[in-house]
C-alpha cells in the first residue's frame, strides 16, 4: 500500500513543489490550501504523514498539529519554518511535531526526512497493533509468541503433553524452559495432580539427594524429623528436573532405577516407595556433548531424551520481541501514586529491545521492562529508562565523536552532516565579511556564484551580515581543519 501524505501550505507553487518532490518516490500526496481544509481531510481519510507551513490563515500549522496530536491521530507530522524562525520550531517539537524543516529546503533533504519519519511511523503503528495482540492473542499457555519457530514448539507441546511420556527441554538460560514443562504438565490428564521442580544446579551432593528422595530421621546430623523428598510430593503429577545437566554422577545411578522402576528409599531408609511421576528434565547444556565428556551417564540420557524439545534463543526469534516487551509491561503493576501507569513503548526504544542480543533471552527482557518502568517518568517508557547494559546512552551531542551516528542511514547521515558543516561556514563567513560575497568567494576558494548558490540554498541574506566587523583570523568556534561543532537540533 502506498503511503499517504497531505501537504498543507496556503502558496500553489510550495504545494505543487512538494507533490512533485515526492511523487517521484511513489508517494501518494494530496494537498490543501489551509489548516481548516487539512483538518478536514484528517478526520475523513488516514494520512500517514502530513507536511505542513506554520504560518497559515485561519488555523496555523501550530493548531493543526495540536489537534491531530490531542485527538492521537496515528500520522507524523513535519513543519515548514520560514529561516531564523527557531523559536517557532521549536514550540512544534514541544507540540508533537516529528521534525521541521528551514525553508527553502533541500529536496534531497526533505526525501530522506519524509523515508526517515514514515518508517518511524510505520514502527509506532506495529506497537499500537502490538498492543492489542498482547492482549488478544498469540497466547500458548502461559507463552507469548507469534515466531514460526516456537509454534513448532507449542505444536509439539500439544501433540506430546496427553501422553505423559519423559520430555528433555533444551535451551539457553532464560529461554522459558520451566513455562513449557508447566504447559506439558497442563496438558497431562493428571493436571489435577502436583507440579513439583526442582533445581538440580543450586544444590551439593547430599542435599540433592535428600532433596530428591527424602531421608529419615537421623539419617545425618541435623535430621531431627522424616522429610518427604520431592519424588513423593509429586506422585501423581510432574516433577520438572531443572539443570538435570548439573546432577552429580553419583545421584544419576539413583536417578536412572527411579526412571525405570517407580521404586525409591528415603536417604537412611530401608521401605521401598513406588511413586507414579511423570518426569519432565530441563538444562541449558547440550546433553550428547555432556555424555562424550563423560559427565552423564548415556543410560540416563537415553531414559529422559524420549521426546525432546529445543527452544530457540530469544534472538533466534527477534520477532518475538515486541510483543512480548507490550506483554510484559502489561504485567506490570499500576503506578497511581508515582503518576500514570506506563502503557506505551517509545520507537526509540524498542529499537534499541530489537538490537541488543538478549544473553538472558526472555527472563533479560522482562527485567529490562520491570527496571524500565521503575524509572519511566509518565505513560510512556523511553529508551533512556531501559538498563544501560540493553540501551547503551548515547555519546554526549558537544563531543566530536557524536556527529557520527551509525543508527541512521548513511545517506542521511552525510547529507545532514554536509549541510551542518556547510551553513554554518557561510555564517560565520559571510559575518567575517559583513556580508561581502566577493571576499567570501576569494576566503572559501568558490567562485561569486556558486557562494550566492549556497547562501539562497541555507536561506541566508546579505542583510542580516550587515553588522559590525570581526577580527580577522580563523573563524571563531571553527577547530584548525575547519570544521564546525553539529549544530543542535530541536
Amino acid at each position: 500500500m502506498k503511503r499517504r501524505i497531505l501537504a498543507v501550505d496556503d502558496m500553489e507553487l510550495n504545494r505543487n513543489h512538494l507533490r512533485m518532490v515526492l511523487e517521484a518516490d511513489d508517494l501518494e500526496v494530496e494537498t490543501v490550501a489551509d489548516g481548516r481544509a487539512a483538518w478536514e481531510e484528517l478526520q475523513a481519510t488516514k494520512y500517514h504523514l502530513v507536511i505542513t507551513d506554520l504560518r497559515m490563515p485561519e488555523i496555523s500549522g501550530i493548531d493543526l498539529l495540536k489537534r491531530a496530536r490531542a485527538e492521537r491521530l496515528p500520522v507524523g507530522m513535519i513543519v515548514l519554518t520560514a529561516f531564523g524562525d527557531h523559536a517557532e520550531a521549536l514550540q512544534a517539537m514541544k507540540s508533537g511535531a516529528d521534525d521541521f524543516l528551514t525553508k527553502p529546503y533541500d529536496p534531497e533533504r526533505l526525501r530522506l526526512l519524509v523515508r526517515r519519519i514514515l518508517q518511524r511511523r510505520e514502527l509506532i503503528d506495529e506497537l499500537e497493533q502490538l498492543r492489542k495482540q498482547a492482549g488478544d492473542g498469540y497466547h500458548f499457555q502461559t507463552m507469548v509468541s507469534k515466531s514460526p519457530k516456537l509454534r513448532r514448539v507449542f505444536e509439539l507441546i500439544e501433540q506430546v503433553g496427553p501422553l505423559g511420556s519423559t520430555v528433555l527441554i533444551q535451551g539457553e538460560t532464560g529461554t522459558g524452559k520451566e513455562l513449557v514443562a508447566r504447559a506439558l504438565h497442563a496438558a497431562d490428564p493428571r493436571r489435577s495432580g502436583p507440579f513439583v521442580a526442582l533445581n538440580c544446579a543450586v544444590l551439593n551432593d547430599a542435599l540433592l539427594e535428600s532433596e530428591l528422595f527424602g531421608h529419615e530421621r537421623g539419617a545425618f546430623t541435623g535430621a531431627e524429623r522424616r522429610k518427604i523428598g520431592r519424588f513423593e510430593l509429586a506422585h501423581g503429577g510432574t516433577l520438572l528436573l531443572d539443570e538435570a545437566g548439573d546432577i552429580p554422577p553419583g545421584l544419576q545411578v539413583k536417578l536412572l532405577r527411579v526412571l525405570q522402576t517407580g521404586q525409591f528409599e528415603r536417604v537412611g531408609g530401608t521401605e521401598t516407595l513406588q511413586v507414579d511421576v511423570r518426569i519432565i528434565a530441563a538444562t541449558h547444556k547440550i546433553l550428547e556433548q555432556e555424555v562424550k565428556a563423560g559427565r552423564f551417564r548415556a543410560d540416563l540420557f537415553y531414559r529422559l531424551n524420549v521426546i525432546r524439545i529445543d527452544l530457540p534463543p530469544l534472538r533466534e526469534r527477534t520477532e518475538d520481541i515486541p510483543l512480548l516487551a507490550m506483554h510484559f509491561l502489561q504485567q506490570q503493576p499500576s503506578r497511581s501514586r508515582r503518576g500514570p501507569a506506563v502503557t506505551e513503548i517509545d520507537p526509540d526504544a524498542m529499537q534499541a529491545l530489537l538490537r541488543h542480543r538478549w544473553p538472558g533471552n526472555v527472563r533479560e527482557l522482562e527485567n529490562a521492562i520491570k527496571a524500565g518502568v521503575a524509572l519511566a517518568d509518565g505513560g510512556v517508557l523511553r529508551r533512556d529508562d531501559l538498563p544501560e547494559s540493553v540501551a547503551p546512552r548515547r555519546p554526549d551531542p558537544h563531543r566530536a565523536d557524536s556527529l557520527i551516528d551509525i543508527e541512521r542511514p548513511l545517506p542521511e547521515l552525510t547529507s545532514d552532516l554536509i549541510g551542518q558543516v556547510e551553513r554554518e561556514y557561510f555564517v560565520r563567513l559571510m559575518s567575517q565579511y559583513r556580508g561581502n560575497v566577493a571576499r567570501c568567494a576569494r576566503h572559501s576558494g568558490l567562485s561569486r556564484r556558486s557562494v550566492t548558490q549556497k547562501l539562497q540554498k541555507y536561506g541566508l541574506e546579505r542583510a542580516q551580515f550587515k553588522g559590525p566587523r570581526r577580527s580577522p583570523g580563523r573563524l571563531k568556534g571553527l577547530d584548525p581543519n575547519g570544521r564546525a561543532p553539529a549544530e543542535p537540533r530541536f
